[in-house]
């Protein structure tokens, strides 16, 4: 179950992953003439790798025993 839901929040987050990077692509300066290589690391992987990630990880944690 954990992994299922690990899956599902990754995949569901990967929309508002791209929104994000796609927003500070543009914040940084996405649209100058600049080399992407240099400084699009941040925006372009680092961005999007950690909310894809960090949401991957808070759906594959345990949530302990339910108490009724």
């Amino acid at each position: 179950m954990q992994l299922t839901r690990g899956l599902v929040f990754g995949l569901v987050s990967l929309l508002p992953a791209f929104m994000a990077a796609a927003l500070s692509w543009f914040i940084l300066g996405g649209t100058s003439g600049d080399d992407w290589e240099n400084w699009m690391i941040g925006p372009c992987y680092l961005i999007p790798g950690l909310i894809v990630g960090g949401s991957l990880f808070l759906g594959l944690r345990d949530e302990g025993e339910v108490k009724q």
